[in-house]
């Protein structure tokens, strides 16, 4: 009886062999990871909103260039006055007088006083008016440079955009992975764990036990059937952990809830086990770290504010004119004026002073946190590559575990079926291979998760 117990054993307990799970639909391709990756940039809103970050920054940058050429306004209008302007003016008639003989003299007066009227009440012009900035101390070109930095800025940040979701695809797919594996791990070990209990079940109410030997008792029956309890529990909670798994991939693939994911088959076990030194990996981090990149522009925006801060100490040249048709309110024709100008700051109570002030301090504090952000990433990164190799050495031990727990619940099968072990040593075999499988995945996700992170940071996909 219990030969036939371990054989059902050995045949129905699949615990160490490699789980793969499809969700493959007839007739169209499977999704690899690359596949989810590149599905999620195409969905993804966000990075449509960045696209227009960018589109926004360009046309900044035309905004900023604009300021090199002319201003040209046309002016159309009908202007009505209550009267025209009113002058008076005195005649002076003392030289005149001062030449005339006696009694002519004293019958002029010295000053004649003169009223008159000139300017039109009812007017209608169109002006053109033109302003034209000849030299500004470099004023309009910093505010070009820190337009296009703006622009360059908004790259970056879609660029980061685009890792940030990379990043966040590769998480849900390995915890898809590793709940699809752990699923499936607990569905085989329910399936065989019931059929044992079963075959206990026979045993013990069929068992004779000699002197030297106590049978199959109902302990290890009941033992059995709790052992399959707790399995099939934990295979419950592993069914909503995939099923959240699942959710979570969709969503970080830009799908609706309701989508069917047509995962191609892979396990965490086929994924490879490498990585890259450590000094490599921090050569590319400065190299080609978007946030480091962002935070080096950042310096250089601040850097173009402040000198154009400082030249607000500079005069201002410019060129100006106007032109009136049909004519002016005063009857001119075709009026017009032309003219060169110089506007020369002279005190503006400390004004200037103080916004280049702010803008030195402002970039001597994100150069400082450029300065410090190279440092936390240097650090991150050492971390992330110990914590990778600590975890490459624990998944090579729980490998060699693995393998002999499947040999170590061989022998007790073996041992058990020929009464030479208790049905405990089978149980806790039993168990012990199921930990070490889980643990094994667990070590396996764990190892690409570090891994993704470290190509996020280094900006390699």
């Amino acid at each position: 009886m219990k030969r036939r117990i371990a054989l059902c054993l050995l045949l129905c307990l699949g615990i160490g062999q490699p789980l793969v799970f499809s969700q493959e639909a007839p007739g169209e391709k499977p999704w690899t990871l690359d596949d989810c990756i590149r599905i999620g940039l195409q969905n993804r809103p966000e990075l449509t909103l960045s696209t227009l970050d960018i589109v926004q920054a360009e046309q900044q940058v035309k905004e900023a260039t604009s300021y090199y050429y002319p201003r040209l306004n046309l002016g159309v209008g009908y202007t009505h006055f209550n009267r025209p302007l009113e002058f008076e003016a005195d005649i002076d008639l003392r030289q005149i007088k001062k030449n005339l003989p006696f009694p002519f003299n004293e019958a002029i007066p010295s000053f004649i006083s003169q009223q008159f009227e000139t300017g039109k009440t009812d007017w209608a012009a169109f002006t053109v008016d033109v302003i034209q900035p000849l030299y500004t101390f470099g004023r309009i070109k910093e505010g070009v440079n820190q337009a296009r930095i703006g622009r360059s800025m908004a790259v970056h940040q879609k660029e980061r955009k685009k890792a940030e979701i990379a990043f966040e695809i590769k998480k849900g797919y390995f915890q898809f992975l590793l709940a699809q594996e752990v699923f499936l791990l607990l569905k085989g070990a329910e399936a065989s764990t019931d059929v044992v209990a079963g075959m206990v079940k026979i045993a013990y109410e069929t068992a004779v036990p000699e002197k030297e030997e106590k049978g199959t008792t109902r302990l290890d029956y009941l033992k059995a059937r709790n052992f399959h309890s707790e399995v099939k529990a934990k295979r419950s909670e592993a069914g909503k952990n995939f099923k959240l798994a699942q959710l979570g991939l969709k969503m970080a693939m830009g799908l609706y809830a309701d989508t069917l994911l047509k995962m191609a088959e892979a396990a965490l076990e086929g994924l490879p086990i490498d990585h890259r030194e450590s000094e490599e990996l921090k050569r590319g981090i400065l190299e080609k770290n978007v946030d480091l990149k962002t935070a080096q522009l950042g310096v250089q925006f601040l850097d173009s504010r402040r000198k154009a801060a400082r030249k607000e100490y500079f005069p201002k040249v410019g060129l100006f004119g106007n032109w009136v048709s049909p004519e002016d309110r005063f009857g001119n024709r075709n009026a017009w004026y032309a003219g060169v100008g110089l506007t020369v700051p002279l005190f503006d109570g400390f004004l200037t002073k103080a916004k280049a002030g702010q803008a030195e301090a402002q970039f001597q504090k994100v150069k400082g946190q450029k300065m410090l952000l190279e440092s936390l990433l240097s650090a991150q990164m050492d971390g992330l590559h110990a914590t990778l190799l600590e975890l490459k050495e624990r998944t090579a031990i729980l490998r060699a575990s693995l393998e002999e727990s499947k040999e170590r619940t061989q022998l007790a099968a073996d041992g058990y079926a020929s009464g030479i072990t208790e049905y405990e040593d089978l149980l806790l075999s039993q168990k012990t291979e199921i930990e070490l499988k889980a643990s094994y995945l667990q070590s396996l996700f764990l190892f690409q998760m570090t891994k993704a992170e470290i190509e996020f940071i280094s900006g390699n996909p």
